[in-house]
């Protein structure tokens, strides 16, 4: 057998599992070339040969808990976000594109300043921290989350791309025993209706429920984001906030029941959907 026609059978399975056809193609070939060690070059020129010995037996088995639906994620262990290779594991939510927004505007908020001090609530893999250390090589960074197993994952990841030692990690509940104030905090808090699960794609629900679930209507950890920011940012101070969709008019009416929280303006993701929140802390008003 060729490596074309076990490519090609191994789509076909995936695909009469229920995989989108371009999808099941995109993890065939991602499973190949992980596996050999090959970049996308060769295993267009090597289509023709025989199936190389160090494929097996590992390729089906990855091909099999592709059928059961899993994360490709999961199953190579890694996924990029920001230019960079982010292990991930299922203790930890699987790093999207549009939180990629997240990070953008963060770095436009604190660019230009000298050493700012930055909270990311809710780290999970770390991916919004350290793609936030990568790129501010003089800032601290507190990461928070509630689970043990990713904060290991996430310190993985920052030993991985070595911003290790500017980044605390901290086993809470958003910044609750954290000292100090911050210039900006990040956060893609849980926002998924507790009532949604069944309806979620079956990818999804192998991620772990602690990261996806904001209670009955999804709002739960963003208020929490939100009194943290009043109570953790410093004055003209800025959070920069994820939500899910169709929750702009929650987000901006939770903000404005706060007189503390200004939300400046909010950023579509590239799909034209809203989907993060830059929200200023007021400077404290002088009494008379």
């Amino acid at each position: 057998m060729t490596l074309r026609q076990a490519l090609a059978a191994a789509r076909e399975r995936l695909v009469a599992a229920g995989v989108a056809p371009q999808e099941a193609a995109i993890d065939v070939d991602l499973y190949a070339r992980t596996i050999l060690g090959w970049d996308r070059a060769r295993l267009l020129t090597e289509q023709q040969s025989p199936v190389p010995a160090d494929l097996e037996p590992r390729f089906s088995e990855w091909i099999t808990r592709r059928e059961r639906r899993e994360p490709s994620a999961y199953i190579v262990g890694i996924r990029e976000f920001w230019g960079l290779d982010f292990i991930v594991t299922p203790a930890v939510l699987i790093p999207r594109p549009e939180t990629e927004f997240v990070v953008e505007e963060s770095l436009a908020l604190v660019r230009a300043l000298a050493a700012p001090r930055i909270a990311d609530i809710g780290t999970g893999s770390g991916c919004i921290a350290v793609s936030l250390a990568h790129e501010l090589p003089l800032t601290h960074i507190v990461a928070s989350d509630v689970s043990a197993e990713a904060l290991d994952v996430a310190r993985r990841n920052a030993e991985r791309h070595g911003v290790a030692d500017r980044i605390e990690f901290v086993a809470a509940s958003y910044l609750g025993g954290v000292e100090g104030d911050f210039d900006l905090i990040a956060a893609n808090p849980p926002y998924v209706k507790d009532g949604d699960k069944a309806a979620l794609a079956a990818d999804v629900r192998y991620e772990p429920d602690v990261a996806l679930f904001g209670g009955t209507r999804g709002l739960r950890d963003i208020e929490g984001v939100l009194d943290t920011a009043i109570a953790k940012l410093r004055p003209r101070g800025w959070l920069v906030m994820e939500f899910g969709f169709g929750q702009e008019d929650d987000v901006r009416a939770l903000a404005a029941s706060r007189p503390m929280l200004s939300v400046v303006r909010v950023r579509e993701d590239l799909q034209g959907l809203a989907r993060t929140a830059i929200i200023q802390k007021v400077a404290a008003q002088m009494g008379c």
